[in-house]
């Protein structure tokens, strides 16, 4: 489909031209792919699997000054498996391929057991095994993951287009609760933070995937389209916008900011809603529904609070911000982006 206005990520309008150059259009046996979460794939008695990937790279997504090798490598997971959970699927398999640093040959072994130790644990929390990769050597660590997903013959996908107007956007979680223990690493260092923003901190370094609450969302056909918070909520946001060809009008309260975000924010003489709106990697759900979707029921099921943030209005690409203090604003996207200027 041709718009007349432009992705409002760099990264993505990049993997956009890369689809002529591919000769990708989506087709019967994959309805889904370049623009999705993930990638989704029809095979026979109307099973599909989903397709993702993603890579983690020492000194872009991480620092080993504050994050163990175990934590990487499950954080690595977390990051494809929140694809799958946007999607409504789970998963099903994995490839791993591992860059190792060449000034720590001597060592690798070690090491490279130390990261797989982190990814293991992901594999046992959600239940699926990793069935090959690679390792070689090069300047850094890298981590890529190459994650299969599921869907049953009578599993619905989500993807991030299908919303219509006046339907209501809904968050899962406490998005910024990442970037703000990010924050905290920075100002103090990971030990010596303030205990009470210790659980901030392990929000940005051992993070979670909302597999079951994808899974339900999926279930439900008041939800209609669905992305993951990775980049940032004002990013996905946009993201969101772009692919519906609609203008999103959020409404920040309160009560979206946990009290260690007011506390962290207050320490650190931060505001909360900029962790709220482009803090990244917080691995939530951002979705629109229609307004007799019932928070409520899910939240009983899963376990996992849904807070509304705002809804789409009239046709257009763009998103407008009302902030607690009453002021209302043009969102920009300050979520992250590879290909965005520093």
């Amino acid at each position: 489909m041709t718009r007349p206005f432009n992705h409002p990520s760099r990264e993505h309008r990049l993997l956009e031209s890369l689809g002529p150059f591919l000769n990708y259009a989506p087709s019967q046996r994959y309805p889904a792919g370049i623009g999705d979460d993930a990638a989704l794939r029809r095979c026979r008695r109307g099973e599909r699997l989903v397709f993702t990937a993603d890579t983690l790279v020492e000194g872009v997504h991480f620092s080993l000054a504050y994050m163990t090798l175990a934590e990487v490598g499950f954080k690595a997971m977390v990051a494809n498996l929140s694809d799958c959970a946007a999607m409504g699927a789970g998963p099903d398999g994995a490839l791993v391929q591992i860059v190792f640093p060449q000034k720590q040959r001597a060592r690798a072994k070690r090491h490279v057991k130390e990261l797989y130790s982190g990814i293991r644990k992901a594999c046992r929390r959600w239940g699926f095994p990793v069935v090959g990769g690679n390792i070689s050597m090069g300047p850094s660590w890298i981590v890529d993951v190459t994650l299969v997903g599921r869907l049953g013959a009578k599993q619905r996908a989500l993807h991030r287009s299908g919303a219509r107007p006046g339907d209501v956007l809904w968050v899962s979680g406490r998005p910024g609760e990442s970037a703000a223990g990010l924050a905290a690493i920075r100002r103090w260092g990971r030990a010596r933070a303030p205990g009470e923003l210790q659980a901030l901190i392990r929000r940005h370094v051992a993070p979670s995937a909302r597999i079951r609450a994808g899974n339900a969302l999926a279930a439900d056909r008041n939800v209609r389209a669905v992305i993951d918070v990775s980049d940032g909520v004002s990013k996905d946001c946009l993201t969101l916008s772009y692919e519906n060809d609609l203008t999103a009008e959020l409404l920040l309260t309160e009560a979206l900011a946990s009290s260690a975000m007011r506390r962290a924010a207050a320490q650190l003489g931060a505001d909360w809603q900029d962790w709220f709106l482009h803090g990244g990697e917080d691995y939530e759900l951002l979705f629109a529904a229609s307004p007799a979707f019932d928070p409520g029921r899910l939240r009983n099921q899963q376990g996992v609070r849904f807070r509304r943030i705002g809804r789409f209005t009239d046709r257009g690409f763009g998103a407008w911000v009302k902030t607690c203090d009453g002021s209302r604003a043009r969102l920009s996207s300050g979520g992250w982006d590879h290909l965005g200027k520093k």
